[in-house]
């Protein structure tokens, strides 16, 4: 019996040494694909073309997918189910002093979840109030263990969003932690760009979106190699919290949900970026701000936007941002946007011989660097920034000359009808002309993908591309119809 005893324990000690082995044999193969994570989004430069962003994009995908599935067998990973922990989740509520009489949780067709009114709410009614005590914050992640790592660490000294993230990954790993009701009741993923395929991602062109897209991902998965080193390398004991929780996709939930779900809120004496349990349940829609954070009382006050019948979800409006702005970070396309618009990329060739003098021009009006103008939804389209631009671009070495000669060109600004006549029609009609064409050649590289995968993320990407088509067809319209009133070249 002791023989086989001892046979018995030899061979646990071997499986355990030779499991140990592996690990380390894992994590060095992890620490690898990391360090070339962090060497690929550090040495690309943004002066790419649109081909080799998307090559570097497909070379970071690449790494991450071979991370995740080093990551995922060694990660526990507790799945839960969302709505199931609803009622634990509205007695934390209740017993810590959110009032939110007549307001239910509930699904809604298109939203998920949100906020449902049970009973009537008049324009300018308080619906909800949160106390401070309930919101999870960057002020409670510098008053916690994290702090130790913000003192020597400038990225998250600098940036309150990622303190944020960090500091949500290591509650979620708190079994006791005061937010876990809260925590357990958040989605499980997001429909952000960072949960996209490279499929899904590519169907986006021609929208400026795409690039943001990328750009976005390269950050985060710059981020993330950042700080695996970072909190592998360091000896701080909160780090060693946050080895075996740290992954890629824990760290991608966790950034998704800062973005989907902070809030600025001013204290008495400094502003900062928190979750506002309850109130970040409702769902967007155009109106005006109608949440503040109430100093006196010391919680967050949301106040009906329009009248709200019983049964009826309850909106409240996120702040006046893009389409493109709402995609990249919310997940969500709103298509009754009256604040949206699309951005245009434009600049002066190095190679254009009045490069210098249209530059200087530019530095006057404060547009120097500026390489995105806007198009706007209204019946005006053409932002001010976009129509100097387009003026001075198109000015010969006499007009340049000209305008360059004056202290502040404002002028080139406005298009108002004594501006114009300042300006000019023959300069007018150079820059309508211009914009008028690359509006046209952007709008003909608008195709429909042929998809017939009815995912949320092409959803939202079709509906994307189908509110930044409107808004090229209105400024085309715009264009023509100013050009029409404007005398021909003959007669200028």
């Amino acid at each position: 019996m002791g023989r086989k005893l001892q046979s018995k324990q030899t061979s646990k000690k071997r499986n355990s040494k030779e499991g140990n082995k592996f690990i380390q044999q894992k994590r060095k193969e992890l620490s690898n694909l990391v360090d070339k994570v962090l060497k690929l989004t550090s040495i690309f430069q943004a002066t790419g073309t649109v081909s080799k962003s998307w090559e570097h994009h497909l070379q970071i995908e690449g790494l991450i997918k071979d991370i995740v599935n080093i990551e995922t067998p060694m990660t526990k990973i507790e799945k839960s189910q969302r709505k199931s922990n609803l009622e634990k989740y509205v007695k934390w509520l209740e017993e810590n002093g959110a009032q939110f009489e007549g307001v239910a949780i509930s699904d809604f067709d298109g939203y998920e979840l949100g906020l449902k009114a049970t009973k009537e709410f008049g324009e300018g009614s308080l619906i909800l109030t949160i106390p401070s005590k309930l919101m999870m914050s960057e002020k409670n992640a510098k008053e916690s263990d994290l702090s130790a790592f913000i003192d020597i660490d400038p990225l998250l000294q600098n940036m309150p969003n990622i303190t944020l993230a960090l500091f949500l990954l290591l509650e979620k790993s708190n079994p006791d932690s005061f937010w876990k009701p809260y925590i357990d009741f958040l989605p499980e993923k997001y429909p952000t760009v960072l949960y996209f395929t490279s499929d899904e991602l590519a169907e986006l062109r021609p929208s400026p979106a795409f690039e943001s897209s990328l750009k976005l991902y390269r950050s985060i998965a710059r981020q993330y190699a950042y700080f695996y080193n970072k909190i592998h390398t360091i000896d701080i004991p909160v780090l060693k919290n946050l080895q075996e929780i740290f992954t890629f996709e824990n760290y991608r939930w966790a950034v998704s949900t800062v973005m989907t779900r902070q809030n600025n809120i001013q204290l008495e004496d400094t502003t900062t970026t928190a979750f506002i349990p309850l109130w970040d349940m409702c769902n967007h829609e155009h109106g005006k701000i109608t949440t503040e954070y109430n100093k006196e009382l010391n919680r967050g006050d949301c106040y009906a936007l329009r009248d709200f019948q019983p049964g009826e979800q309850i909106f409240i409006f996120y702040g006046a941002r893009t389409n493109a702005d709402l995609f990249l970070h919310n997940g969500f396309v709103y298509p009754q946007n009256q604040h949206d618009s699309l951005s245009l990329t434009l600049g002066v060739s190095s190679s254009d011989r009045l490069k210098e003098a249209k530059l200087g021009l530019l530095a006057k009006l404060g547009l120097a660097g500026v390489t995105h103008y806007s198009l706007y939804k209204n019946s005006n389209p053409i932002s001010a920034e976009l129509l100097a631009f387009i003026r001075i671009f198109n000015m010969n070495e006499e007009e340049l000359s000209k305008w360059s000669s004056q202290s502040m060109p404002s002028d080139l600004i406005s298009s108002d009808e004594s501006c114009s006549k300042s300006v000019g029609d023959s300069i007018d009609r150079k820059a309508y002309s211009y914009l008028l064409t690359r509006c046209e050649l952007l709008r003909a590289s608008y195709k429909d993908s042929g998809s017939e995968d009815v995912s949320l993320h092409r959803q939202n990407i079709k509906l994307l591309k189908e509110c930044e088509v409107q808004i090229l067809d209105k400024a085309i319209e715009y264009l023509k119809n100013v050009l029409e009133k404007l005398p021909t070249a003959e007669k200028c």
